[in-house]
């Protein structure tokens, strides 16, 4: 049973233009109705649309109090409905439809590029919003999946309240409702969490946190087109071989064909993780022990949660496999720079030709130790917090290569008078690479990001 209905093409545009003109101050009835989920008095129906709002389902009264059916909020221009927060208080339902406007949906929307593209796909979907906000900045045509026939209700709710013609909503596992259809652009805020007993779709990516990544990431080289890209915001786990690693082998014999980048934003202990779910989920203190064991079976050394980029490149060249950490000023604009950096420093002969300078701010640490009778230097350690945050043991030669990087030589210059022929071009070039990502080097193009 859906708390709203499918109303008329007039009734949503009552609606709609009704909710313009509303006041959303967070003082106001219908923040407190529809945001703060109070039932209000009804003296103050007055102050609401009442009619379009009891058209769609979105209200119920009674001569004691008007109560809102669902949660209902504007977001980046939009006017979203979902099921509210306390939803999930109460008895476990495998389709609660997760509200689009806290602070991890809005991670997920900052880091999507606004711009064209001929078909992208919203995974996962939940209310649709990170669809409607692409038909909204480019997309010829955007579709939002979901497995659930609760989120599609409310994803084709949402899209007809806010008069989008080009989003199509369709319920089914993941790929399913796509058939033989591929996209450009593929986008997804799965559900990452590591469930020890399983409570909620939106939250449930199975035991280890991937069993939903990983059939998205595995499904890139049938449903991906030549030359798109994917982004989700999700958590992995570092086992033997680290999340990124991991991903490029889910991709299967097509892995040669896709570039990854993984940046992190946080990372978790597993132990911390383990007390923490319990917690959050009331769970026994013998659940921890499960947890821990679960852990160590799959050599889970860390959780780290942040933002994947898989690329498919679109003529055949070499592919990329970059992990970095988001620093204090990390933003989307540092993100969209290293996966163009990346790309580009693909070219080595171009690269060995362009004049790197290390960039202001960076630091170098100079361990040494009392040998013989004089300090010996033992070890160099340079650090840097943008455009990520990096800390790189480097070799001695790496603080005489920044204090001659002042963007006058060549990277074969460079190479010559740092270590001559003793290393090969291309190694020193994908040295190079490696320290303009970490923001220890900058080039001019791509134009590095100003903080």
């Amino acid at each position: 049973m859906f708390p709203i209905r499918l109303g008329t093409d007039a009734e949503f545009a009552d609606l709609r233009q009704a909710l313009l003109a509303c006041d959303w101050d967070p003082a106001s009835p219908m923040a407190r109705l529809f945001i703060e989920g109070q039932p209000l008095d009804p003296s103050a129906a007055s102050q609401l649309p009442m009619r379009e709002l009891e058209a769609l389902g979105l209200v119920s009264a009674s001569p004691d109090k008007i109560a809102g059916t669902v949660m209902l909020y504007p977001v980046r221009g939009l006017y979203i409905v979902s099921d509210r927060d306390s939803t999930m208080d109460g008895p476990p339902i495998d389709d609660v439809v997760y509200p689009a406007n806290g602070p991890n949906t809005d991670i997920f929307l900052d880091y999507l590029p606004p711009g064209p593209s001929d078909a992208f796909l919203d995974l996962c979907a939940g209310t649709g919003v990170a669809a409607f906000v692409a038909a909204r900045s480019g997309a010829k045509h955007a579709w939002a999946f979901d497995i659930t026939a609760r989120a599609t209700h409310f994803a084709e709710f949402n899209r007809r309240l806010n008069g989008i013609a080009n989003v199509t909503p369709a319920e089914g596992d993941l790929y399913e409702p796509a058939g033989a259809q591929t996209f450009d652009r593929i986008v997804a805020h799965p559900p990452y969490l590591p469930v020890y007993r399983p409570h909620f779709v939106f939250d449930s990516g199975g035991q280890d946190g991937e069993q939903v990544v990983r059939r998205i990431i595995e499904g890139l080289p049938k449903y991906l087109r030549p030359g798109g890209r994917f982004y989700a915001l999700t958590m992995g786990s570092d086992r033997a071989q680290p999340f990124e690693t991991r991903l490029r082998e889910w991709l299967g014999e097509a892995s040669y064909d896709f570039d990854i980048a993984f940046v992190v934003r946080r990372t978790i202990a597993p132990r911390d993780y383990a007390a923490d779910a319990v917690i959050k989920h009331q769970g026994s203190v013998e659940d921890i022990a499960g947890w821990r064991e679960l852990f160590k079976q799959w050599d889970v050394q860390a959780l780290a949660y942040g933002y994947v980029i898989i690329q498919r490149r679109a003529a055949p060249r070499s592919v990329f496999t970059i992990r970095r950490n988001a620093g204090p000023r990390t933003g989307p604009a540092e993100v969209a720079w290293l996966i163009d950096w990346a790309t580009a420093a693909l070219d080595t002969d171009k690269l060995l030709e362009s004049r790197p300078r290390a960039r202001a701010g960076v630091k170098l640490q100079v361990e040494h130790s009392f040998q013989d009778g004089a300090w010996q230097q033992d070890s160099f350690r340079l650090e840097s917090d943008y455009p990520f945050q990096a800390v790189i043991q480097a070799e001695p030669w790496t603080a005489n290569l920044l204090t001659l990087a002042n963007g006058t030589q060549t990277v074969r210059q460079l190479l010559d008078q740092v270590l001559g022929d003793s290393v090969p071009p291309e190694d020193f070039a994908r040295a190079i690479a490696s320290m303009v990502s970490a923001g220890l080097l900058e080039m001019d193009q791509p134009k590095f990001p100003k903080s």
